[in-house]
């Protein structure tokens, strides 16, 4: 494993640094910090009635196979110690804003994710740093020192490499995936640990006996597009430690959606209607905000 990232990342030749930044179980970890009676007690950020779900849980509760999308129920079920703890959102976005607060003191170039992670361009940092392992340090330090969480980091030449390498050292960690890495480090690779391959893909993929990122790589690239479509270029790249993907620092998004879950049923149209009204008019809210 070298110290850089910064060697050539796909079929066009470009030098560049990327930094996955990964907060820590972000959720559950602001509501251990600013709760001490939660820390180090298993907590689920969520919903703890009968049709809830958890949003987010701590690493003590990790360790009981919870996780998030799960049913409160199945949580509860696998983990009866388990504490729930209701959503905080503006909290959670307060602390996001600090932390990308801290992501702009070392580059313009950031592409966030969600709330809890961002992809970073650190090839020409604003700090001068030659190293993006320090890079990642430097912010990694900060963020606890600011917020008093911890993050992940994964450092590699291109996005897919990025986020692989933090999934790498979780939690509290980093990992560096170097250009002489990359192929080895994706071969050995399950195709279900791949980000972007669910569990349908991956088992489709499995039927065909594709199982790692080998098995991917001694496909020719009509193979993976007769049987992937447009999705199986991207494929047939990344199992080669290829990705072109440019960090994007204004991202348009798509789409905006909001949710909830109810208790029982809703069977009646006016019900529906009237718990339709208030996702609505937070979708709309959220339109406006962002222009």
């Amino acid at each position: 494993m070298t110290d850089e990232a910064d060697d050539q990342a796909g079929p066009v030749a470009r030098q560049r640094k990327i930094i996955h930044v990964d907060m820590d179980a972000f959720y559950a970890s602001v509501e251990q910090r600013d709760n001490p009676d939660l820390r180090g007690k298993p907590v689920a950020v969520g919903g703890s009635r009968e049709r809830g779900v958890v949003a987010a849980a701590s690493y003590e509760a990790r360790k009981f196979g919870v996780r998030s999308a799960m049913p409160s129920v199945t949580a509860k079920r696998q983990c009866p110690d388990l504490i729930f703890v209701k959503p905080r959102f503006e909290v959670y976005k307060a602390v996001s804003q600090q932390i990308r607060d801290i992501f702009a003191e070392h580059t313009p170039i950031i592409e966030p994710l969600s709330l809890d992670e961002a992809y970073l361009d650190v090839t020409e940092n604003l700090q001068a740093i030659a190293l993006a392992r320090d890079v990642a340090l430097a912010i990694r330090a900060r963020i606890k020192e600011v917020t008093g969480l911890n993050a992940s980091a994964g450092i590699s030449y291109n996005k897919f490499l990025a986020k692989l390498a933090s999934d790498h050292r979780k939690p509290n960690g980093q990992y560096v995936i170097s250009p002489e890495m990359g192929p080895a480090f994706v071969e050995a690779l399950p195709v279900g640990k791949f980000h972007g391959i669910g569990p349908a893909t991956s088992a489709k993929m499995n039927s065909l006996g594709l199982h790692t990122g080998l098995d991917m790589r001694n496909q020719t690239l009509d193979f993976m597009q007769a049987k992937f479509g447009k999705a199986g270029a991207y494929y047939y790249w990344i199992s080669r430690g290829i990705d072109d993907r440019e960090v994007r620092a204004n991202r348009i998004r798509k789409s905006v959606g909001a949710e909830n879950t109810f208790a029982g049923d809703l069977t009646d149209f006016d019900a529906m209607a009237a718990e339709l009204l208030p996702l609505v008019d937070k979708v709309w809210r959220h339109c406006e905000d962002k222009g």
